[in-house]
């Protein structure tokens, strides 16, 4: 017999508990009624389910009650309802198809789905049922955008996407994070690293131009040179060389828009490391910055008021596919010497040769030396002096684009771009003087 003393408490308790499993079945159904609406909504499109928002609200409120029965009366009776629940809906399925004709399981997906959030909502996780209930409506409701967008792609694009996953998700973990070779200049990890940015951003204009036109590469570059404008110069001329000729102006906008951000990324990191460096720094990048963009914009422009421009939103393209692993490899060799042979020249300056020192590293990066110079002038080292550095970095950086443009672009990209380029380094040479 329950103790007078007891038996309240105990009432309370049984009170909440069947106040939450109301609630879980209330809940369930809610989130599963979300998926339903979708598919009711497709009666008035060619499809026509046989399941709308009553049918998968029960669904839901089904996976919810397999919780419940599995708490109560253990796993036996879970995998009971389970099975109870999946033969209901292979039943369901065959009866469906044979009536209508259409074999597809989208709806029958969906189905385990709304029954899979009951299962989440009886455990309490909550927020992953919600996220899993709007996704899964929201995944079915694009089935015609997705339809659209998988005719701008073709096999080569598919197994471009899948060799920049071998790139990046077999080769990298792979390389070793450790300095070898002689001068120690060598670090697998850091050479493919970049490989894997250059890549990436080569990939992201290719798959741009597939989705947006022509006008996908000039964001393409601007993004990609908030990381680094080597490597989308390094992209870009590579894409040039199978680009249909109208896209170079678009190319060298991107290269151009990435170029300038350079000098404003230089302008940020001194800034924030050593305020007094930024200041020699100002004067003369930020108007280079606004050159630069400037001319990026001119190219831009002079490719829209070209009168044999094909239309923005013109799909096929003469594009294939600049990503392969033999190119990846051999851009790895590349960066590799040049790593090495910069580590080799670096190893023999003095601490008096900082702006030598900066004309090196700017063959390949120009924020290390940036930040390098702008921590010795917080240390000590003059303003001036680190100024300097920073500059010889984007000066020979500057350089550097022009030269790969030349080399591995297009004639008429290669114009576009050395133009702005050099007259840049032209004016970062001259001022460098004056600092």
């Amino acid at each position: 017999m329950l103790s007078p003393t007891l038996f309240p408490l105990r009432f309370a308790q049984t009170e909440i508990e069947t106040g939450n499993t109301i609630l879980a079945f209330v809940v369930a159904a809610g989130l599963g009624a979300i998926i339903g609406l979708e598919r009711q909504a497709q009666e008035d499109s060619t499809e026509d389910p046989y399941a709308g928002v009553r049918t998968f609200a029960l669904y839901s409120i089904w996976g919810a009650g397999a919780g419940f029965l599995g708490d109560r009366f253990g796993e036996t009776a879970f995998i009971s309802s389970t099975i109870g629940f999946f033969a209901l809906l292979v039943t369901a399925y065959a009866i469906s198809s044979r009536t209508t004709g259409d074999w597809g399981t989208t709806t029958d997906a969906a189905s385990a789905t709304a029954f899979l959030i009951g299962t989440l909502v009886w455990s309490e996780a909550h927020i992953p049922a919600l996220a899993l209930a709007i996704g899964t409506a929201a995944l079915l409701r694009a089935k015609k955008p997705l339809h659209i967008l998988s005719q701008h792609f073709t096999t080569e694009d598919i197994q471009a996407v899948l060799q920049f996953g071998v790139i990046t998700a077999i080769a990298l973990p792979l390389a070793p994070d450790e300095n070898i070779g002689p001068l120690e200049a060598i670090n697998l990890h850091e050479i493919w690293l970049m490989v894997v940015l250059v890549s990436g951003i080569g990939l992201a204009g290719y798959l741009a131009l597939r989705l947006l036109g022509p006008q996908g590469l000039i964001p393409t570059g601007l993004f990609g040179g908030l990381v680094s404008s080597t490597a989308v110069t390094l992209s870009f001329s590579r894409l040039s060389k199978t680009a249909a000729q109208h896209l170079h102006y678009d190319l060298a906008a991107g290269i151009i828009a990435a170029s300038g951000l350079m000098y404003a990324r230089v302008i940020v990191e001194a800034a924030l490391v050593a305020p007094k460096m930024a200041e020699h720094l100002l004067p003369i990048l930020l108007p280079l910055f606004f050159f630069v963009e400037g001319a990026a914009v001119f190219a831009w422009r002079k490719k829209q008021n070209s009168a044999t421009t094909p239309s923005n939103t013109d799909t096929n393209l003469p594009l294939t596919n600049p990503l392969t692993l033999t190119t990846a490899l051999g851009f790895a060799l590349f960066y590799g010497v040049i790593i090495f042979i910069s580590e080799g020249l670096l190893d023999n300056l003095s601490d008096s040769s900082l702006s030598i020192l900066g004309a090196v590293s700017g063959l390949n990066d120009v924020d290390a030396i940036t930040l390098s110079s702008a921590n010795l002038v917080d240390k000590g080292l003059a303003p001036s002096a680190g100024a300097r550095a920073a500059l010889a970095a984007v000066i020979t950086n500057s350089l550097t684009k022009a030269g790969i443009t030349f080399a591995l672009g297009e004639r008429k990209l290669a114009r576009l771009v050395m133009r702005p380029l050099l007259a840049a380094a032209a004016v970062g040479t001259v001022t460098w003087f004056f600092i």
